[in-house]
């Protein structure tokens, strides 16, 4: 008998009967694991939403030094991205098998791994916060801005990354209601944060009644601190799950922690190409900031501005490809690789179909979204030509994310680092350099080289699924 739980799908029996298929609740199930993902997604992308349409008020100088931390920050994120995964694909095979308590273990020694991490990532943050933006070519009236919001972002690094680890283990599990729930506390805190911290005190007009409010005048660094300790209640709301016994994982702390190293190195192999592949994606994305830097304040925060717009149409994608994951693990665990391809065909099928219409609402209504942050006509101009540009990459932009989703669940991690490299580096950084530099085109040609390598690596991950080699990966 198949049936669903309050956090998921349980499918350890779909190696005993084919009902599940005949049923025809595939769809259904697909979208059990992906909905919530994708709130978390869009709770999480929210949080740098309102960031940025707060904080742009404050000029477009402010705006940059958020924009010249970003591919900073996404950098660090990669290294617990592949321990992530790492956990996800083995938490999955496990349960998928009905090996619930190797899947605690596993889910132990990745938390032990985060807070090691984490720890080791603040301090180093901390004492280079101001290297970082000079490194990316932050003008000198952008430095300071960006070294304090940067410092003030590491603060919340330990539950953050923790966290991180810990929701990997629960949507291995097939839990992905309670990351979501932490993400929408989490923007609460963040925008009430905001609210107080950013901006000095005020007189608020709401129907008709002035209203006076306090505020702590702390500008851009009231951003940071409001999204810390955003990020710090969404981490002891995880990880406090961990423990509580509410979940398919439960931790104690009458457990040995004591790091296994058995594990961890399973972890780590499984893992660290898609920290790689974060990492070399990050990089190309810093690489491609210094470019855009180069080309002065207000088409970097344009250029930013562009990036968060766009996030949203992609955070279904991102919930898709999480769906994706746990599906294709959980099947190859129950040794049913025939129901793990269904899955995936079908999760790129309505991730394919999201998206696209996504991409629509760029093409139509760019400069509304990019009113949304601001008012500056110059960033709204260049903003605008950037999403409508960046709209036809979306089908290709889903199937990238769920293709590479699904080889993740299924442990081949290589080849999504080697498609990454191929489509950041021998496309997107070098024709952006080509139509930026020779070219003249300035943001639009940077713009296009992110459009031509969405499609590529779309069209690639597609390729490498289909051959089928994931199938026989032993974890």
């Amino acid at each position: 008998m198949i049936y669903y739980t309050e956090k998921g799908v349980n499918l350890k029996q779909l190696a005993k009967t084919d009902n599940f298929l005949l049923d025809g609740n595939i769809h259904k199930n697909i979208m059990i694991l992906a909905w919530p993902a994708i709130i978390e997604m869009l709770m999480a992308t929210l949080v740098q939403f309102v960031d940025t349409a707060m904080v742009s008020q404050l000029g477009p100088s402010v705006i940059a030094a958020v924009a010249v931390n970003m591919s900073p920050t996404m950098l660090l994120s990669a290294l617990f991205a592949g321990v992530g995964v790492g956990t996800t694909a083995l938490v999955a095979r496990h349960f998928g098998a009905d090996e619930k308590k190797d899947a605690v273990l596993v889910s132990k020694q990745s938390v032990v791994l985060g807070v090691f991490g984490a720890l080791v990532l603040t301090t180093l943050v901390l004492i280079f916060g101001r290297s970082i933006p000079l490194l990316m070519g932050a003008r000198p009236d952008v430095v300071p801005l960006a070294a304090v919001y940067l410092r003030i972002l590491s603060l919340g690094f330990m539950p953050m990354f923790t966290s991180f680890i810990a929701a990997s283990a629960l949507r291995g599990a097939g839990d992905t209601k309670t990351p979501m729930r932490a993400n929408i506390i989490a923007n609460i805190i963040n925008v009430a944060g905001n609210f107080f911290l950013i901006f000095p005190s005020r007189i608020i007009n709401i129907l008709g009644l002035r209203i006076p409010v306090w505020g702590a005048d702390m500008g851009i660094s009231g951003a940071a601190l409001s999204t810390s300790a955003a990020r710090a209640v969404a981490g002891i709301i995880i990880v406090g799950a961990l423990f509580s016994g509410r979940t398919h994982i439960r931790l104690t702390l009458k457990e040995s922690y004591k790091p296994d190293l058995a594990i961890i190195k399973k972890v780590i192999r499984i893992g660290f190409p898609t920290a790689m592949e974060r990492f070399v994606l990050s990089m190309g994305q810093v690489f491609l900031t210094r470019i855009v830097a180069s080309l002065g304040t207000i088409q970097l925060a344009a250029h930013h501005i562009a990036i968060v717009a766009e996030a949203i149409s992609y955070m279904p994608g991102f919930g898709f490809a999480i769906a994706a994951t746990t599906l294709v693990g959980q099947m190859l665990g129950a040794k049913r690789p025939d129901k793990a391809e269904k899955y995936a065909y079908e999760t790129l099928k309505i991730s394919v179909v999201v998206m696209t219409a996504m991409g629509v609402i760029l093409f139509l209504f760019p400069h509304q979204l990019m009113r949304i942050f601001t008012d500056d006509p110059d960033v709204i101009r260049y903003g605008a030509v950037c999403l409508r540009i960046v709209a036809f990459s979306q089908p290709f932009f889903a199937s990238g994310m769920v293709q590479a989703g699904a080889l993740r669940g299924a442990g081949d991690t290589k080849w999504p680092l080697y498609i990454t490299i191929i489509s950041m580096w021998g496309i997107r950084l070098s024709v952006a350099w080509f139509l930026v530099y020779v070219m003249d085109m300035g943001l639009t040609g940077a713009w296009l080289s992110i459009t031509l390598d969405l499609t590529v690596r779309g069209i690639l991950m597609f390729i490498r699924f289909r051959k089928g080699k994931w199938k026989r990966i032993d974890l």
